[in-house]
């Protein structure tokens, strides 16, 4: 009889161990890294603040630098370029730019 409780015991030692390392043991509250996007539109600044438009010249986002230059899109003003980076998660969030090019000297559809 002192053999069950003690194996009964230890079942449930292993049932509470196994129980807590949800996901084979991955840890819980860790934020996934958000994936790398691409962007094309047209740098334009507005109320101190770099956007990017599209063609008929509507907002798709703010843009912020993932470096310490903080002006880096100064230079970009009314030029089509292409960004890379990571969309933040608030929703008025910013773009996070990691790499920019210019595709255009000129903002507007493609000729």
């Amino acid at each position: 009889m002192k053999s069950h409780v003690i194996l009964v015991g230890i079942l449930a030692c292993l049932l509470a161990q196994a129980g807590s390392k949800p996901n084979g043991g991955a840890q819980s509250g860790k934020s996934v890294p958000a994936a790398a996007q691409t962007l094309t539109g047209c740098v334009d600044e507005q109320k101190g603040q770099y956007v990017l438009l599209d063609d008929q010249m509507a907002k798709i986002t703010n843009l912020e630098s993932a470096g310490s230059e903080k002006d880096v899109f100064a230079k970009y003003v009314g030029r089509k370029v292409q960004v890379s980076g990571t969309a933040s998660a608030e929703p008025k969030g910013a773009f996070k730019v990691d790499k920019i090019e210019q595709i255009s000297a000129s903002c507007g559809p493609g000729k």
